[in-house]
């Protein structure tokens, strides 16, 4: 059975700001970073103005700080469930991009007790000091894929990041100039 899945970028948060001030440093200096004011008025907006956001099913959510804030903000009011799964979170896993590198979970569990973070087995997401690699991003994405056909609904919406979703849909990953728009539903069937 064929799922109808909604893509989302999360909000704009304090490192794709801080990239245009302090360049590369606003990745490796600043951990799993928050939403900012136009990050929470974008999802309010998509919130407001997207009519299939009452058909869906289900939320998939990248257990970084932005995209749980961009998952709940969105759905504010919506009866939906919120499961995080970290094959999720945004690309690359490892090296020094460390604004990919969620919380604990148990941190994670104690600030956002409406998700579901019981999938998630590490207290502590692995992290190497090597970049991932494409071909591991693309495992992580047929994980996604097998998880989500044997869910029961049909309706599915998944809020991750640029990269990851770009290499989803479209196979690349584009720059800072060429990204996904953040807090647009992208359609993709599954």
């Amino acid at each position: 059975m064929k799922k109808t899945c909604y893509f989302i970028r999360h909000g704009h948060a304090m490192h794709n700001k801080l990239f245009w001030d302090i360049g590369k440093r606003a990745y490796r200096e600043f951990r799993d970073t928050n939403l900012l004011y136009d990050g929470y008025e974008q999802c309010e907006d998509l919130r407001n103005s997207w009519k299939n956001l009452k058909n869906v099913e289900l939320v998939c959510v990248s257990p970084c700080v932005r995209t749980l804030d961009t998952a709940l903000f969105t759905f504010k009011n919506h009866n939906v469930k919120l499961i995080a799964k970290d094959f999720l979170i945004e690309y690359p896993l490892g090296g020094d991009e460390i604004c990919n590198q969620r919380k604990n979970i148990s941190d994670l569990t104690y600030l956002y007790p409406q998700i579901d973070f019981s999938e998630i087995k590490d207290e502590v997401l692995p992290w190497s000091s090597e970049r991932e690699t494409y071909e591991n991003l693309n495992l992580r994405i047929e994980k996604m894929k097998q998880w989500i056909k044997k869910r029961p609904e049909t309706t599915i919406a998944v809020v991750s990041h640029s990269s990851f979703i770009g290499m989803f849909k479209d196979k690349k990953i584009g720059d800072e100039k060429n990204e996904l728009k953040h807090c647009f539903p992208y359609t993709v069937k599954i």
